[in-house]
Formats: structure tokens, C-alpha cells, sequence
């Protein structure tokens, strides 16, 4: 499978005169390195995601900078080089390396043709994240990622980085009502991504407590849009998860189905207009977004037994 070369257009770094020991020095947090270095894909100063090729490296990574958040970095092609807290690690294609906060990170070289995702996360938020997952929180091992391990991803865990990644991204440059609780599950899921270099499959990939996050916005969405949106992809896309992922996550839950609920809305919503309005089956048809009279006529029946107008006649009898 090929892994798709994602290509980011970043405005060109100022020209900042610092000294060189002074940069060494100096503890940036993310919204501080984020501005310096005009990173767009900015969520306040909790992540920021960077995509990068050649020539991003030599401008936003060929200095010294001593960080103050956590680090991700996962190369997609080619091959990378830096320097962390005086040590040099070599990266190749597919591999991962955690870098932790106050580390200082200088990119030393790397290949003509080269791709690599950085993920940054500040320390407060990837704590805080961390703590809502008890077991998790007691198995990373911090001290481990102090000595620079790096993880070689086969393809296929490297593609599945990559979709994370996507979806961070899109999380973040996207509006959303959701987009605290969507970005922070996000984090989550990378977090639990770094167990399992470690242990294996030994940890969860999705813990329960953000499956019930996903569901209850799922219930929220469905609530606001079941009269015009029945796919299960709407929902997924506004989650930014896979159509797969929530109709599991949902039955896994509840036991129900994503157009199970979305039936139910429909259901409540015709028997209330039927029992309180005098709106006509063609003009109920048309509010709720079914085909036609026929379609509306079809589903009642079925979840019923009865006809619409037959369900009306014995809901207003004096």
C-alpha cells in the first residue's frame, strides 16, 4: 500500500536574530514556537501539527530549540537526522521517535526526497489528557522516551499514524461546536498509539470513557440533523472518524444502530406532528425530508404497524 505524500504550504519563516547560545537557552512553549515559526495548523496553544518536506526542515528545525511540550515525529519517506539533548538519532522511513519536554531539538540533515509528520503537543494538555485514562497514565514510560528509543513502524502501522494525524489536522483548521472534545480524543488515541509500540496490543487502542464521548456527541448530532441527514457518513465525517469505527462504536454502546437512533428520531417527530399539527402527509413528507408521501407512508407502517393517518385518527379522538 502506498502511504499518500501529504504536502503543506507554510508562509516563510521571519528572519529572527538570535544568537545561537541564546536559542539553546531560551524554553519555548507550543503557542510561543507555533507563532515564531508560523505554524497554521495551531489548536490554541494545546497542538499544532506540522507537515513537512526539505525545505520546512532547514526553516523551521535548523536551529536549537529547547521545547517545552512533547514531540511526535514520524517519517514518511526519505531519511532524517537530529540532535536531542546532545544526542544523535537517525530516522528512516517509517519510523517514530517521542521527544519530551525540555529536550532541545536541532535538525541536523536529512534526504533530498523526504516527508515527516510532527505532531506537538503541550505538556499541561497531554497530561490532562493522560490523567482521564487511569491504566494508561501508570503504563507510559516517560522514563523510556528519555533515552531516545525509536520505533520502526511497518507500513501499515506508519499508514495508520498518518490517518491520525489526517484527522488531528482537520480537527484543528475545521470550525466545530465539537472540536475540544474531538481534538482532545484525538490526542488520546496517539497517546494510546505510543502504548502499543511498547507493549503491543497489550493496550487498548480505544478506551471506553472516549467511545462514550463519541457516542454522546454522536447523540447530539443525530438530535440536531436527523430531519435531513440520515447517512451514517455524515455523522462519521463530522466526528472526523470512519463510518466503520462510529456504526461499531454505537453498537458496541447501546446495542442500537447509528440509523437505528436516527429512525427513532424520525418516528417521535412524525407521531408528534401527527398527534399535535394538521399538516398534511405530503407537507410531513417534505419537512422530514423523505422522497415522497409514499416513502414517509412506508416507514410509519413499519415501525407501527399501523398507517399515518390511521395513527392520527386514533390519537384525536375526544
Amino acid at each position: 500500500m502506498q502511504i499518500t505524500k501529504l504536502i503543506c504550504n507554510f508562509a516563510k519563516t521571519a528572519k529572527i536574530p538570535y544568537l545561537r547560545d541564546k536559542m539553546q537557552q531560551q524554553l519555548y512553549n507550543l503557542a510561543e514556537f507555533s507563532k515564531l515559526k508560523h505554524i497554521p495548523a495551531t489548536y490554541g496553544s494545546s497542538v499544532a501539527c506540522v507537515i513537512t518536506d526539505r525545505n520546512v526542515m532547514n526553516d523551521v528545525w535548523k536551529q536549537p530549540f529547547m521545547l517545552s511540550f512533547f514531540s511526535v515525529i514520524l517519517v514518511i519517506d526519505g531519511k532524517q537526522e537530529y540532535t536531542v539533548s546532545g544526542n544523535r538519532v537517525a530516522l528512516d522511513m517509517h519510523d517514530l521517535l517521542v521527544t519530551l519536554p525540555h529536550q532541545t531539538l536541532l535538525f541536523e540533515e536529512c534526504s533530498q526526497e523526504v516527508t515527516s509528520l510532527h505532531l506537538l503537543i503541550d505538556s499541561n494538555y497531554f497530561n490532562t489528557t493522560l490523567s482521564l485514562d487511569e491504566r494508561l497514565r501508570s503504563s507510559l514510560p516517560f522514563d523510556m522516551f528519555s533515552s531516545l528509543p525509536v520505533f520502526h513502524l511497518g507500513e501499515t502501522k506508519a499508514a495508520e499514524f498518518l490517518d491520525l494525524f489526517r484527522q488531528i489536522h482537520k480537527a484543528i483548521m475545521q470550525p466545530h461546536v465539537y472540536k475540544d472534545e474531538m481534538i482532545r480524543h484525538l490526542i488520546h488515541i496517539c497517546q494510546l498509539f505510543i502504548a502499543e509500540q511498547v507493549y503491543g496490543d497489550s493496550v487498548a487502542t480505544h478506551d471506553l470513557k472516549h467511545k462514550e464521548n463519541i457516542f454522546k456527541i454522536f447523540i447530539h448530532l443525530a438530535a440536531r440533523n436527523f430531519r435531513k441527514e440520515r447517512q451514517v457518513k455524515f455523522y462519521a465525517d463530522q466526528l472526523n472518524i470512519s463510518p466503520t469505527y462510529l456504526s461499531r462504536v454505537v453498537r458496541e454502546l447501546s446495542g442500537n444502530t447509528v440509523y437505528g437512533y436516527i429512525s427513532n428520531f424520525l418516528y417521535n417527530e412524525i407521531c408528534m406532528l401527527l398527534k399535535t399539527t394538521d399538516m398534511t402527509m405530503a407537507e410531513i413528507s417534505d419537512r422530514l425530508n423523505f422522497s415522497d408521501q409514499s416513502a414517509l407512508t412506508n416507514f410509519f407502517k413499519q415501525k407501527s404497524g399501523a398507517s399515518p393517518l390511521a395513527y392520527r385518527k386514533g390519537n384525536t379522538q375526544g
